[in-house]
C-alpha cells in the first residue's frame, strides 16, 4: 500500500474500510469503545479510558489540569453538558474508514481518514458523515484548508488510545 509523506514527515496509508487490518489490540480497545457507545452513557467510556497505563488526551492544549476526571472533560467537550455530543462524534467517528500513520517508530490507526484528504469544497467538505464527526463548537470554525474541524481518534497499534480531539 503506496503510503504518502506529510510536511511533518509521517507517513499516511490512503483510507482504509477493512477492518480485518486492524491489529488485535487494535481491534480490541475498538471494540471496547463501541461496547461502551451501545450503553449510551459517558460513563461507560471510562472501562477503555482506563484501560490504558496512561489517559488518553482529550484537549491539545493544557486546558485541563493533571489528574482532571476524564470523564469530566469529556462532558465539558460536549455542547449538551452531559457527553452526549460527544458519544453521538465518537461513533461516527469509529463508523468512518481509518488511516494508518507511521511516526518515526509509532505507528498509530486513526479515525476519520477523510480528515487527511486533500480538500474539495465540492464535494467532501459537505458530507453528513463529515459533518456527524465535528462538536457543535467548532462548527464555525474551519480548519487551515477549509475544511470542518473533524474529531480525531489515534490507537497506536500496541492497543494504546492515544486521543481523541479536534483537529487543528
Amino acid at each position: 500500500m503506496k503510503r504518502r509523506p506529510t510536511p511533518q514527515g509521517d507517513q499516511i496509508t490512503p483510507p482504509i474500510d477493512d477492518l480485518a487490518r486492524l491489529p488485535a489490540p487494535v481491534a480490541a480497545i475498538r471494540a471496547k469503545m463501541l461496547a461502551a457507545l451501545d450503553k449510551n452513557d459517558i460513563e461507560a467510556l471510562r472501562i477503555p479510558i482506563d484501560w490504558n497505563e496512561v489517559r488518553p488526551l482529550f484537549v491539545k492544549s493544557g486546558t485541563y489540569r493533571a489528574g482532571t476526571d476524564p470523564i469530566e472533560i469529556l462532558k465539558a467537550l460536549s455542547f449538551d453538558g452531559r457527553g452526549r455530543e460527544i458519544l453521538s462524534i465518537l461513533r461516527a467517528v469509529l463508523a468512518q474508514p481509518f488511516v494508518i500513520i507511521t511516526r518515526g517508530p509509532v505507528t498509530l490507526y486513526e479515525w476519520p481518514a477523510f480528515a487527511h484528504q486533500p480538500h474539495d469544497a465540492t464535494h467532501d467538505a459537505n458530507t453528513p458523515a463529515q459533518w456527524a464527526c465535528v462538536r457543535f463548537a467548532d462548527l464555525a470554525r474551519s480548519n487551515t484548508e477549509g475544511k470542518p474541524r473533524p474529531m480525531k481518534l489515534a490507537i497506536a497499534e500496541d492497543g494504546v488510545w492515544h486521543y481523541f480531539w479536534s483537529e487543528d
